[in-house]
């Protein structure tokens, strides 16, 4: 998926040797699997070091440094762009007061949780698009800000939920481009707040997060379109956002507890 400010991928690697090289972005990596020896070299130290399942690294933007793992891992590799953070903060927080605090082996499982819900998204085709992975991508900046910022910043939690007018526009958005890839940013610039407090608020003012209101509205225009019976179970998927055949009939089961052929059956 094209997520905004964020790339996720995973890897197999065997025992190898990381030259020397820079981070031009913040890099998480996260072991999924292997329990191994490490060295790394960087600012000049050396340090040897276990990985295990979850041993994770934060690596502010230009770390320079060298890795020599000494047996097999599989992991997963982040790279997260500079305006992910800063739309994760409160806005009285300046742009030079975002930086995080480098970690080598660390053990976070509510970083864990967020990129393994990342990496079950991307393997399930990814059925509320763009917005899913963003919101993810969202909560782990808020996260990694307010629990290893450099300066902390605990995000400031809303009162209340969205202003009408504003929710209404954001509610014609999503009905006038429910087939397109809506994205996090997208919906909250029509709000014109945050990522961050767009989230929250719509979900305080619909009882469920952004992402989830898009599939279920996804799935209620599949199935006005499959009680129609000139249209094909395919045509219901494709009106209602669905690119991928087998993610429509994945997800609607998953949804309506039926199979759209069944659902139209029925």
């Amino acid at each position: 998926m094209r997520w905004r400010q964020i790339a996720v991928e995973e890897y197999a690697v065997p025992a190898c040797l990381i030259e020397r090289h820079e981070h031009p972005e913040i890099f998480l990596h996260v072991v999924l699997s292997g329990s191994v020896m490490y060295e790394v070299s960087t600012r000049g130290r050396l340090k040897r070091l276990e990985a295990v399942p979850g041993t994770t690294f934060i690596l502010p933007r230009g770390t320079v440094d060298e890795v020599r793992w000494e047996g097999p891992t599989r992991r997963l590799a982040v790279a997260i762009g500079p305006y992910l953070l800063e739309g994760s903060t409160d806005e009285t927080m300046s742009r030079g007061d975002i930086e995080l605090v480098e970690h080598w082996a660390l053990v976070d499982p509510q970083i864990a949780s967020i990129l393994q819900a990342m990496r079950t998204d991307l393997s399930e085709g990814s059925p509320a698009g763009r917005l899913y992975g963003e919101s993810l991508a969202n909560a782990l900046a808020v996260y990694l800000v307010g629990r290893y910022g450099v300066r902390r910043a605990p995000p400031r939690t809303p009162v209340g939920g969205m202003p009408g007018r504003r929710l209404r526009r954001v509610l014609d958005y999503i009905g006038e481009n429910l087939t397109g890839d809506l994205g996090l940013a997208d919906l909250a610039g029509v709000a014109g707040m945050s990522p961050h407090y767009f989230s929250e608020l719509f979900r305080r003012s619909m009882g469920r997060p952004p992402h989830q209101y898009v599939l279920s509205q996804r799935i209620e225009r599949a199935k006005k379109s499959l009680r129609n019976p000139k249209h094909s179970v395919l045509e219901a998927g494709l009106s209602a956002g669905f690119d991928n055949p087998s993610h429509f009939a994945r997800t609607f089961r998953r949804l309506v507890g039926a199979t759209p052929r069944q659902f139209r059956a029925g």
